[in-house]
């Protein structure tokens, strides 16, 4: 019983830590969207993306509101993208991604996780050169391959396409997620517009890939999972991609 409990207690709380990220990560996103362009998603095609976005993730209405209203004030930070690379143990690759409106706090905070799980941080270029640029799309509800293709091909893309499995840990989909379509990265956009032109509400992002997979230890995988989760609960980190088989 005792066990049984701190599992589900260990289950509700990175539930909670999934959507507080998730809810993070949209709102930086509708800042980033509305000083670019404006907070009218009818004339900001990248804050509606962002909206539709916020739409399938689940992320509530008051989350967009309040930081649409934060990104009217002149004196609210942008956000930047920022990317970090870093070596686990075992020879793993790790890409630290980040959205932050504070870029030496991020490099600070990263380097200090990375350090103190056991990790090394990578000089740019050096990890990443071994995973390829795709497009990620998270749909909401299920298709075959055989549909995939068709809508494909009607939307007149030329390019890879691939059905995948949700990936609830490593990606953090949502329970709603059904499957997942990974593209070519320059055809991210227009495939989601087929998909969603055909009924498929989806969202989309561009990801790394591994070109192959590092095959470690179970006690050097657990290590490495460590700084990932350690990584992960900084308010910067968006998320970690790695090449752990």
């Amino acid at each position: 019983m005792g066990r049984k409990f701190e599992n589900n207690k260990l289950k509700m709380a990175k539930t909670a830590l999934a959507y507080a990220k998730k809810a993070s990560y949209i709102g930086k996103k509708v800042v980033v969207a509305v000083k670019a362009g404006g907070d009218d998603p009818s004339s900001n095609l990248q804050l509606a993306k962002v909206l539709t976005e916020a739409n399938s993730l689940n992320v509530p209405k008051d989350v967009i509101a309040r930081n649409i209203k934060k990104a009217m004030d002149p004196v609210t930070a942008d956000y930047k993208e920022l990317t970090y690379e870093a070596y686990g143990v075992g020879g793993v690759g790790m890409i630290i991604n980040c959205l932050s409106d504070n870029n030496n706090r991020a490099t600070a905070d990263v380097n200090m996780i990375v350090k103190k799980g056991g990790c090394t941080v990578a000089s740019s270029g050096s990890v990443i050169f071994n995973f390829a640029r795709k497009g990620r799309l998270a749909l909401l509800k299920e298709i075959d391959e055989e549909a995939l293709i068709d809508i494909a091909i009607e939307g007149g893309l030329d390019g890879d396409v691939e059905l995948q499995e949700p990936d609830p840990d490593g990606r953090g989909d949502a329970e709603e997620v059904k499957c997942v379509v990974v593209t070519d990265a320059a055809e991210l956009g227009a495939m989601q517009g087929a998909l969603q032109d055909a009924g498929y509400e989806c969202s989309g992002m561009l990801v790394h890939v591994p070109n192959a997979l590092i095959e470690c230890s179970e006690a050097d995988a657990e290590i490495n999972y460590a700084a990932i989760d350690k990584l992960e609960e900084l308010d910067d980190v968006t998320n970690v991609e790695h090449n752990m088989a």
